[in-house]
């Protein structure tokens, strides 16, 4: 059968039939092919006028996986010589070559011929206008890029060779630890449309080293050894202050942002969300009827649902229904005995997908557009290439309000949601499940809507991101009668049942969500709340657990404050409890916890579940600085140390040593309480000192005192609150 070049390799039969030979030669002769040899027979000199249509033959004497590597350089150059590409060619040449630079390349015959000389000779500018592209084609829908927070600026970012940018790159170069290499290049994008100008920077980076095997055209192998480049691109736009970036993954695109805005931009990095989106397609659980908009520049024929997958009875159990746009698919449902019925009792609506027959202005012509969109937050529409109909999919997706897009808190919101992020944040999880948040009361649409959480799916087997080393879980819902009083009727009750036994009562789908903690955005939101309450903030990380927040004014005394999280967890506890008695000289200071862990202090500071201390019916935070220093009022003489040795329980297995002078110390655990009550009751009662035989006996008759208590919590005892009178006792309360 007779190859046909134009379908195997269209980009590159297009540059052989348009391009001229001096331009043809240079892409043949281009670097990216030096290593393949059977290239060499095609390559020809401008001159020879018969080396075109030679170097043409390869199209049919080689194969296609050979003709592969041509293909797709010559696939960049065809994208890059459309009319969006030619134009941002255009302008970068005209704001970032010289003069007579840009004149030769502006004055290239077509568009065709002016993409393949900057891919050939300016091939900086070449990758430039293809990053320019790319970013306009997407940055908007939250895919490849995120989008941070910045100041606008007059004067705008700082200019190619400045020692900003040199500071930039010494910056990055310890934070990423990756060797040297790294290189920046800054082009300028010109205003386009309602696209306020903007500045791109292309930063080169090292990847870690990485090997490839490689067999040449004799059939030796051989290892390849080398250090491939990592792209990133930065899009500041000073009128606006948006920061765009583009890099391989979530933490080095913020990596890279934090250190472009407080290095090159010099200002406070800030991690809310911006220009975040979220797809929404629970409405579809009620009906499928799409009503189009008038638009000025598009005439809707017809938008329909033709795809609707669902779960039913189980998580994992999916039904998929498809039909056409020529068909309503609510009257396909309704005309199938009993298939309405399984609709309306489905526990999740997984895929949608949705098919638009449209006109654009000035055309007769009639056009389909067709996508899905997934219960996953994800969508079809970023990978259609006509940027007309990703624009026009997105205007309707607002417009049916399937698309719902991220906003900044209002003053009464962001207070109103603090409780709810108080409780996420001291959890520390990475996702949390629409049960957990509704079981507390909390809103995820509002949390959703403010950017602090992002949906990711559902709860059950098939569902949960391997990625994170979850693992699987089953899961599925079973439906049991629950009898009720002698005044009302039993009803059905649909549950959640895990591999585990668990049953969770389900009360609507939402349950079954999972959402993605955006925890750098909670952390900071509880941060800026927390500020307005204090005399002299100065927010430092001390661990992952406990951020320093400043200073409030108690009785003449500057108090430090701290928030902590994760003080239900024994190791976590005694790691800030660590932390803060290293703290010691600052003074006692008033711990404020997010959760709701048991007991009045923490190594020598006041301990207060930080919920209980906010005036809900106030608008602003501010207003618990007076509730703050009562509680510090009514604990501090406890957390000195009280004034009698004492062990105060706090909770079933946790209580509070306190001695005068010392201070406080948490004991967690009967033992471990049990061998401290028996040396303050010594202290207050007598005989005292004890020896360990005693101290143990019926408690923990074959282990030390070390063994029961661990380290560090022995270290800490054996330093400020107990003492021994010899290296294994007896033992007394250290006063």
């Amino acid at each position: 059968m007779v190859r046909t070049p134009t379908k195997t390799c269209p980009n590159l039969s297009r540059l052989f039939d348009e391009a001229e030979p001096i331009l043809l030669s240079c892409f043949l002769g281009s670097k990216p092919f030096e290593r393949l040899i059977w290239l060499s027979k095609y390559k020809f000199d401008p001159e020879d006028t018969d080396g075109p249509s030679a170097a043409r033959d390869m199209l049919q004497q080689e194969k296609k996986d050979r003709l592969g590597p041509l293909e797709t350089e010559a696939a960049r150059i065809v994208m890059i010589a459309s009319d969006r590409g030619e134009y941002v060619l255009e302008a970068l040449a005209k704001a970032s070559l010289e003069a007579e630079q840009a004149k030769v390349l502006l004055s290239q015959r077509d568009k065709l011929a002016r993409s393949l000389w900057a891919f050939a000779n300016h091939h900086g500018l070449f990758e430039a206008a293809e990053n320019s592209l790319h970013m306009r084609l997407y940055r908007r829908y939250d895919k490849h890029y995120q989008t941070f927070m910045a100041e606008p600026s007059v004067d705008g970012g700082p200019d190619a060779g400045s020692a900003l940018l040199a500071a930039l790159l010494d910056d990055l170069n310890k934070r990423l630890d990756r060797g040297n290499g790294y290189s920046i290049d800054r082009f300028d994008i010109p205003e386009d449309g309602d696209e306020p100008p903007a500045e791109m920077y292309l930063l080169f980076h090292p990847d870690p080293p990485t090997s490839v095997r490689e067999i040449d055209e004799d059939g030796n192998r051989s290892s390849i050894y080398f250090r491939p480049p990592g792209e990133a691109m930065i899009v500041y736009t000073p009128s606006t202050g948006r920061v765009h970036v583009r890099a391989g993954n979530r933490k080095l695109r913020h990596t890279i942002a934090e250190r472009f805005i407080e290095t090159a931009l010099d200002q406070t990095y800030s991690n809310q969300p911006v220009d975040f989106q979220a797809y929404d397609i629970s409405q579809f659980l009620k009906g499928f009827e799409l009503v189009p908009p008038e638009l000025d520049d598009v005439v809707i024929d017809r938008a329909r649902v033709i795809r609707a997958d669902i779960s039913i009875g189980n998580l994992a159990n999916r039904l998929s229904l498809s039909t056409t746009i020529s068909q309503n698919i609510s009257d396909v449902i309704d005309s199938q005995a009993g298939l309405s019925k399984i609709f309306e009792q489905a526990v999740a609506i997984r895929l949608i997908e949705i098919a638009v027959r449209y006109r654009r202005a000035g055309r007769d012509d009639s056009q389909t557009l067709d996508f899905t969109i997934t219960d996953r937050n994800t969508s079809s529409l970023l990978s259609i290439e006509d940027p007309f109909e990703r624009v026009l999919g997105h205007r309707l997706l607002r417009h049916w309000k399937i698309l719902r897009e991220g906003r900044a808190p209002s003053d009464e919101e962001g207070m109103a949601v603090v409780p709810a992020l108080l409780a996420i944040w001291d959890i520390g999880a990475d996702k949390v499940t629409g049960a957990w948040l509704l079981d507390r009361g909390v809103d995820p649409s509002l949390l959703t809507e403010l950017g602090f959480l992002v949906p990711a799916g559902w709860e059950g087997d098939d569902l949960i991101d391997d990625e994170d080393e979850v693992g699987p879980v089953a899961a599925e819902v079973v439906v049991r009668v629950e009898k009720a009083d002698a005044e009302a009727e039993a009803h059905k009750v649909a549950d959640l049942k895990v591999a585990e036994g668990h049953v969770t009562p389900s009360g609507k789908p939402d349950r079954y969500r999972i959402y993605r903690v955006r925890d750098d955005w909670v952390a900071q939101h509880l941060k800026e709340r927390l500020e307005q309450a204090l005399d002299a903030p100065a927010i430092e990380k001390l661990t992952d657990h406990l951020l320093y927040l400043g200073t409030l004014g108690v009785d003449g005394g500057d108090v430090p404050i701290y928030l902590a999280r994760g003080l239900d967890r024994e190791k976590v506890r005694s790691a800030i409890d660590t932390e803060l008695r290293a703290r010691h000289n600052l003074g006692i200071g008033l711990v404020l916890q997010a959760g709701n862990a048991p007991g009045p202090c923490l190594a020598a500071n006041v301990l207060t579940p930080l919920a209980d201390q906010i005036d809900s019916k106030q608008p602003e935070i501010a207003l618990v600085a007076d509730k703050l220093r009562s509680v510090f009022r009514r604990h501090r003489i406890l957390a000195r140390g009280g004034q009698a040795v004492e062990l105060i329980r706090a909770g079933e297995d946790i209580a509070t040593l306190v001695v005068p002078g010392k201070g406080s110390i948490d004991i967690k655990g009967e033992n471990r309480i049990g061998v401290i009550q028996r040396l303050v009751d010594a202290h207050n009662t007598g005989p005292m000192p004890m020896t360990t035989g005693d101290l143990v006996r019926g408690i923990a008759e074959d282990q030390s005192l070390s063994n029961i208590f661990k380290q560090p919590l022995w270290d800490k005892l054996k330093a400020t609150f107990l003492r021994s009178h010899g290296k294994k006792g007896p033992w007394e309360i250290a006063i």
